[in-house]
């Protein structure tokens, strides 16, 4: 790696695929972190550790479902000297609602938090980048959901949809700028706000991600630290020169069925 990054920003950083993907930039030389969440007390628990690491982390609290978070963010990243040259965007919403069951409150939510705030974050991020002509890097995490999702998952795969194009076109924009834009399309990872919606939305059991691993490839959910280390690779020099892409992490090839899957047996048994 022949660029380390100064100083990342890493919104949703306060536990989940946001805290792994700062704990990977933390293992990989990153020295300085900007930490977005909600609550204090998870924001203040993941500086801790990132200073265990030997980097230097400040927790900046936001609500990105407010239209001014982006700008306050940065707002107090300027206030304390600081300039971001990666930026990842993993904070999002799993909210479910369907074409069926469409709920106007969370269908607002998911677009303010899940579309919304990174592109703005972006505009920000690439605006004092070029104050300093400086390079740096973005990681958007998407879904595979963006190709299409289960029905009570339909409005967030617009969300993530929405996002990818995003990532493509800004990728596009800042290619001749020294700044590259990637996404990370994740299949179903387990994550602590996962466990939460399985548990208060699905009505699921402790320990639900057991009954679903035998249906997967692995045997199991990807985890946090598998998407962490993924985008520790975009976000750095690892990946240079890719730009405008998104990779998938997950456990198996899209688009390929066999002729004889779901078919029922006809020869009596």
């Amino acid at each position: 790696m022949t660029w380390i990054p100064s100083c990342a920003l890493v919104t949703g950083g306060t536990s989940g695929v946001g805290e792994a993907a700062a704990m990977a930039l933390a293992e990989a030389g990153v020295r300085r972190f900007v930490i977005t969440g909600r609550h204090a007390g998870r924001a203040e628990a993941v500086c801790a550790r990132l200073d265990e690491l030997g980097a230097s982390a400040e927790a900046v609290l936001a609500d990105l479902s407010e239209a001014g978070a982006a700008d306050a963010i940065f707002t107090e990243i300027d206030a304390r000297g600081l300039l971001a040259d990666v930026l990842i965007n993993a904070a999002g919403l799993t909210t479910r609602t369907s074409v069926l069951d469409v709920d106007v409150a969370a269908f607002d939510e998911l677009f303010a938090v899940n579309v919304r705030s990174p592109v703005l974050l972006c505009g920000h991020f690439v605006e004092r980048l070029r104050r300093a002509g400086a390079p740096g890097t973005v990681v958007d995490v998407l879904s595979i959901a963006m190709h299409g999702g289960c029905p009570e998952i339909s409005v967030y795969s617009m969300t993530k949809a929405a996002l990818g194009i995003h990532t493509r076109n800004a990728a596009y924009t800042l290619q001749s700028e020294g700044i590259r834009v990637n996404g990370l399309a994740l299949g179903w990872t387990l994550t602590p706000g996962e466990d939460n919606v399985m548990q208060t939305t699905h009505g699921a059991s402790p320990g639900w991600e057991g009954d679903y691993a035998g249906n997967l490839p692995l045997g199991r959910l990807l985890t946090a630290e598998e998407a962490g280390r993924a985008i520790c690779y975009l976000a750095t020099d690892a990946s240079a020169p890719m730009t405008g892409s998104v990779v998938t992490l997950d456990q198996t090839a899209y688009g390929i069925r066999s002729i004889h899957a779901g078919l029922e047996r006809s020869d009596g048994d």
